[in-house]
């Protein structure tokens, strides 16, 4: 096992640096977006406030832009869209890949089981998650917190990449499940760029309605930002994650035991 996630690791090493790199520019991007902003946030605020409420919703504006946590928070949102794609999308790939690459039929072959090699390359994402969430954190601490004078919260930028990283593993199990119970590799492309829009909708919808029950239907709500950054983790929405990712994960498993190759 620890050589299969070794070399799991090794061969996905790329693919992520890439990913980083584009979060980084997005990053830098709004960091050099808040030196030309910073002297007209609070005109800027104000016609926010003259927008409609669902408007403000789809840019992410929450909060008063004028604080730290309110303009961390809207461009929490732009990241998180970022994030949440390569969640999604290491999650199609993590397995299905060696089945696009021709290399399924050697892979699956071996003298180890089918279920010891997808937990593998399980376990192996979600250590580039990982990897992936406090890359993230520290750079929107030095780029989007401390230019605003740091959050009031203490610990608040922490637990903001600890709730990326958990709501990156929810998709990301989510993206394995799709990945295994649809056989045809760009079938489970749009499968999971559909499930992303869904609980984007679904996360907008709750948000402006108001409806509680709503927030459980998507893991982009079981981790918002302002939430766990002002009152930390709901134990309620740590489970449902568990459950959601033990769950995906095990039927994954379960479908590419069965799958022929």
């Amino acid at each position: 096992m620890k050589t299969l996630i070794k070399n799991e690791l090794r061969l996905s090493e790329k693919v992520q640096i890439i990913w980083m790199a584009i979060m980084l520019i997005l990053i830098g991007f709004c960091y050099f977006e808040f030196l030309s902003l910073k002297d007209s946030l609070d005109d800027m605020a104000k016609m926010m406030d003259g927008f409609p409420e669902i408007l403000r919703i789809m840019f992410g504006v929450r909060g008063d832009l004028n604080t730290a946590l309110g303009w961390y928070g809207c461009l929490y949102f732009w990241t998180g869209i970022l994030a949440f794609a390569y969640a999604m999308y290491l999650g199609i790939t993590c397995v299905a890949k060696e089945k696009l690459r021709g290399t399924s039929e050697y892979l699956f072959t071996k003298p180890v089981r089918r279920s010891r090699i997808v937990l593998a390359k399980v376990i192996a994402s979600a250590i580039h998650l990982a990897v992936f969430a406090a890359f993230t954190g520290v750079c929107s601490y030095w780029l989007l917190i401390l230019p605003m004078g740091g959050l009031e919260e203490s610990h608040g930028a922490i637990a903001a990449a600890v709730g990326l990283y958990l709501t990156q593993l929810v998709l990301f199990s989510v993206g394995v499940f799709l990945a295994g119970v649809v056989k045809h590799y760009p079938a489970a492309m749009k499968a999971g760029t559909a499930a992303v829009l869904i609980f984007y909708g679904t996360s907008f919808a709750a948000e402006y309605t108001g409806l509680a029950w709503m927030n459980d239907l998507t893991p982009l709500r079981y981790f918002d930002v302002y939430e766990v950054v002002s009152h930390g983790f709901r134990p309620g929405y740590l489970a449902l994650s568990a459950a959601v990712v033990l769950f995906c994960t095990a039927g994954a498993v379960k479908s590419w035991e069965r799958r022929e190759m």
